[in-house]
C-alpha cells in the first residue's frame, strides 16, 4: 500500500509493474489477488474479476482466501505469461 500523501505519483504502478515482471520471469503464469479496497486500482492493472469458486485449490486453499479475507473481498486475477 502506498501512503496517502503519496498517491497519485505512480508508485504503486511502478511496484506493482515490478512484482508482474519477477513472477513472469520465475514462470508464473497467472496471479491471483484478493482485496477490500483496491479494486479499481488493480482493474487499470489488467486484472479481471474472478468468481471466487474458480480459484484453483492452491489459491483457495490459503488462510487469506478461506478466512482471513472477507467474502466481500473482490477475487482478481491476471495473466502474466
Amino acid at each position: 500500500m502506498v501512503v496517502v500523501d503519496r498517491r497519485g505519483a505512480g508508485l504503486g504502478s511502478s511496484i506493482l509493474a515490478e512484482v508482474e515482471h519477477r513472477a513472469a520471469t520465475l514462470g508464473t503464469v497467472r496471479l491471483h489477488l484478493l482485496t477490500t479496497t483496491a479494486a479499481p486500482f488493480f482493474r487499470r492493472h489488467g486484472y479481471r474479476p474472478a468468481d471466487r469458486a474458480s480459484a484453483p485449490p492452491t489459491i483457495s486453499g490459503t488462510a487469506e482466501f478461506s478466512s482471513l479475507c472477507p467474502a466481500s473481498a473482490a477475487y482478481l486475477v491476471k495473466s502474466v505469461a
